[in-house]
């Protein structure tokens, strides 16, 4: 009986126009992603191609030996500021005719260029430069030896991240979707689930089945969360699929940095935020897209759930809608105006959709909160959608229905 409760909910909720318009509207969003990112990296190949980088680089000499002329028949200068002057700006074009000729060397045509030698002199300049480097720059240093030794090791060109690859793709598509649109979606799609039911009198007629108030609400949100996981996350698996078969999915082993680590010390008088030296580090991008899908997930869980309770509550869909978007809107106002607000906002649900920065430990540095940590998030909403569909079932239970 509880499975055939399901089936007639997944029937009532697939007989809506309003699910096919969603779904559609969703589709349309994961294709603009798709333009968005094709253009970009039609961007970024025009203005780093090798012709034009040679020729930019040739033109930055040719202004910075111009500058040099300029300053030897400066009269307004001393001789001794003349002097430091053109030091320093021999010492820049220097730097840039050596860019130029490791440039020209690494190239294997005009439209082409040998990433690999390309990416072995920047690591050959890093390592010469960290063995003077002070220790704070060292640390930083480090990370970026790491990352191209990581990319000459696995064969992946150093600008990858910035082509249209199908796993790229993914990343953008789950970071744009869940900060920007995911929970006002989720409430578009589930906010009159429960409500709805008590206008036309559907509820009713559940209600005298041989089954119990508890199996019937189950059975609404088993569907809701269903459904909710099946039209957003597959459907940026399937655009992946597509934009990796057209255009290349790129290396599941390109490395992202995660793990940054924060600290209050007190300098000056003045309580700080510092970030704690070499605690960073490097995943590939496969552990990075299954934490991103983890978080996206647990994020429609908790959402759903309280999507769900104010369902439950409310008898009318409108005050469900008002209600939920409210909380929307109104918390993220406060979050922007408020500094205490947002320090607490690791343990509002609500503030769990910035997955880059959950992931990378960077919203430590927004929020100045040292608790907001991936682990920690994942926690909070689990716990949270557990007290959501307590609060749902248990006034369910005990409501008077009038049939």
């Amino acid at each position: 009986m509880f499975m055939g409760l399901i089936k007639n909910e997944f029937i009532k909720l697939y007989s809506k126009k309003k699910t096919y318009i969603i779904l559609f509207l969703f589709i349309a969003l994961s294709g603009v992603f798709v333009a968005v990112n094709q253009v970009s990296e039609n961007n970024y190949l025009k203005y780093n191609s090798p012709k034009y980088r040679v020729s930019n680089m040739e033109e930055n000499i040719k202004y910075q030996k111009e500058y040099l002329n300029n300053i030897a028949k400066d009269e307004a200068l001393s001789e001794e500021d003349k002097a430091k002057e053109i030091a320093a700006a021999e010492e820049a074009l220097g730097y840039m005719e050596d860019e130029l000729a490791r440039l020209k060397e690494s190239m294997i045509n005009e439209e082409e260029i040998d990433w690999k030698k390309s990416a072995q002199a920047q690591l050959d300049s890093l390592r010469k430069d960290y063995e003077t480097a002070n220790e704070e720059n060292k640390a930083y240093m480090k990370n970026d030896i790491e990352k191209i030794q990581t990319h000459i090791k696995h064969n992946i060109p150093l600008d990858e991240e910035s082509l249209n690859k199908g796993f790229n793709y993914l990343l953008l598509n789950i970071m744009v979707v869940a900060s920007g649109f995911l929970a006002f979606g989720l409430i578009l799609f589930n906010a009159d689930s429960v409500s709805t039911e008590y206008n036309p009198g559907t509820l009713k007629f559940l209600l005298i089945q041989p089954v119990t108030r508890i199996k019937v609400l189950l059975s609404k949100f088993i569907v809701m969360l269903t459904s909710s996981l099946i039209l957003i996350i597959i459907t940026q698996l399937v655009f992946c699929l597509g934009v990796g078969l057209i255009k290349g999915f790129g290396s599941l082993n390109r490395p992202i940095l995660v793990g940054h680590q924060y600290e209050f010390v007190v300098e000056f008088g003045n309580k700080i935020l510092k970030e704690i030296p070499n605690t960073t580090h490097y995943i590939p991008l496969s552990e990075f897209l299954l934490k991103a899908l983890l978080l996206e997930s647990i994020f429609i869980i908790v959402m759903v759930s309280f999507i769900f309770m104010i369902s439950t509550i409310s008898k009318s869909s409108v005050i469900a809608m008002t209600v939920t978007i409210g909380a929307l809107l109104g918390s993220n106002i406060v979050y922007m105006l408020s500094t205490t607000y947002r320090r607490l906002s690791s343990y509002i649900f609500l503030h769990f959709t910035n997955i880059e920065s959950i992931i990378t430990g960077t919203i430590v540095r927004e929020t100045r909160s040292l608790q907001f940590t991936y682990n920690n998030v994942i926690i909070v909403s689990i716990i949270t959608s557990i007290v959501f569909l307590i609060i749902s079932l248990v006034i369910f239970k005990k409501r008077d229905i009038q049939i």
